[in-house]
């Protein structure tokens, strides 16, 4: 996703970055589910980030913002603390390819940006009582405890990938689930067959499992099931299992008062992003930018989720 702004490449990295930073963010207010339906506008919207970010950082340098070396320093040394000391810190550099001097200036570059973007933003309004009230009835769906279901499980894992061996990890499974259709119990073939510690540990029992908090294959099993129910051998990338649902939980709405500071924030990060992007389209409007979408591949989503080294804002 070759992106040049007035002549300077925007590497794709910068772009992945902005792509994370949304799903990071939005991760918190919509399921794993929606998340994936909204990938391409997300992939959209990390990309106009990605060269409104360029934008403003030409936009910094006129304007000569500037920010003390105390600061970055300071930053730096939070990331290192976070990190677990400077071995550790200077391994996810390496993994990251980064050197020391290059993550400076991608801080130095963020706090500039913060800066500028506080400046742009200063007048805009906080969200009234009435607006974050208004926001939280017309999305009940967003502010409710998700649907939770209470499982045991005994899983066994195939000997090797071939469809023989995945074909014997069933058989084994049916004949467990025959066991204890004829009355054996639940936790002590649990202890006895299950390849996951909670056999041993706690008779196969899960506990209470929320919607969305599992692979999407062992989610549809669970969920599809009635409570009482043993399921047939459910397939998921950690092996096979035969699962018990005991009971379920309707997901019930939170209380406005809980989710109060999370509507908040993303009415003010909603309210201050398009001021910024009324200030951006100015620039845009004199820019040159050329973009060529050539073989793009598609992010992966669950790789975007998972938490990463050190970052920062800048491109």
């Amino acid at each position: 996703m070759a992106i040049r702004v007035n002549g300077v490449l925007i590497p794709e990295q910068a772009v992945l970055a902005e792509l994370k930073r949304l799903i990071d963010y939005y991760a918190q207010h919509l399921s794993r589910a929606e998340l994936g339906q909204q990938m391409d506008v997300l992939v959209k919207r990390a990309k106009e980030h990605a060269v409104g970010t360029r934008l403003l950082l030409d936009e910094v340098k006129r304007r000569h913002v500037d920010v003390a070396d105390a600061d970055v320093d300071a930053a730096l040394a939070a990331m290192v603390k976070k990190a677990g000391g400077d071995t550790a810190f200077a391994a996810l550099l390496d993994k990251q390819r980064l050197s020391r001097d290059q993550l400076r200036a991608s801080i130095r570059a963020g706090k500039q940006l913060d800066q500028l973007i506080a400046r742009l933003t200063s007048n805009e309004p906080e969200p009234t009582d009435d607006e974050l009230k208004s926001y939280y009835e017309e999305h009940p769906e967003r502010y409710a405890a998700p649907d939770q279901v209470q499982l045991r499980h005994i899983l066994i894992k195939p000997a090797g990938d071939s469809e023989q061996d995945r074909a014997a990890c069933r058989s084994r499974l049916e004949g467990l689930k025959r066991q204890l259709e004829e009355g054996d119990d639940f936790a002590e073939l649990a202890a006895t067959y299950s390849e996951c510690p909670s056999g041993k540990e706690a008779g196969g029992s899960l506990g209470w499992v929320p919607r969305g908090t599992t692979v999407p294959e062992f989610d549809r099993v669970v969920f599809d099931m009635e409570v009482g129910e043993i399921s047939t051998a459910a397939e998921t990338a950690l092996g096979m299992h035969l699962v018990e649902k005991l009971d379920e939980d309707q997901g019930e709405p939170l209380p406005f008062a809980q989710v109060r500071e999370r509507i908040r924030d993303l009415l003010v990060h909603e309210r201050r992003g398009k001021a910024i992007t009324r200030f951006v389209e100015k620039l845009r409007q004199v820019a040159v930018i050329d973009e060529d979408d050539e073989d793009q591949q598609e992010p992966d989503l669950d790789q975007l989720l998972e938490p990463d080294g050190p970052s920062s804002q800048g491109a």
